[in-house]
């Protein structure tokens, strides 16, 4: 009966696990410039073994004031893009896996200094659409 009980809980945590992305740039300590266009590049490495419904991604961007950095999990900060995403393959899954890139532009009325990045990623799972949503950041440098 155990055995089985650990089987599910390693399958539902394999296939969250293949729901998740990655930021593939910016990186941490990347510079930004006030108004300056910039390719994002979002991963998904795995290809989905569960039934999927991606909904969508929110990419933003906030300051950190007085050296406080803002939870994304409380706001995104300035919205720089909020819509599908829709990663293409290109190439063997374990070599390249699948991303999209999204261009997006940096607020001219930033603050200089340090900022964080946010990546929101949200979709349904399984045979009951359970809610996935996780948070990816880094932190940036407006210049």
């Amino acid at each position: 009966m155990l055995f089985k009980w650990i089987a599910v809980f390693a399958a539902g945590i394999s296939a969250t696990l293949a729901q998740t992305i990655e930021l593939g740039f910016p990186q941490n300590g990347d510079n930004f410039c006030p108004g300056q266009e910039a390719t994002t590049r979002l991963f998904n490495r795995w290809e989905s073994v569960a039934s999927t419904v991606q909904v969508g991604i929110a990419l933003g961007i906030d300051d950190c004031e007085n050296g406080l950095w803002p939870d994304p999990a409380d706001g995104l900060g300035f919205v720089l893009y909020a819509g599908p995403w829709t990663p293409e393959s290109h190439g063997p899954p374990y070599a390249y896996g699948y991303y999209q890139n999204f261009t997006v532009t940096i607020l001219s009325y930033l603050t200089k200094g340090p900022a964080i990045f946010t990546l929101t990623h949200f979709c349904l799972i399984g045979a009951d659409w359970y809610l996935f949503l996780e948070f990816r950041n880094v932190t940036v440098k407006v210049v």
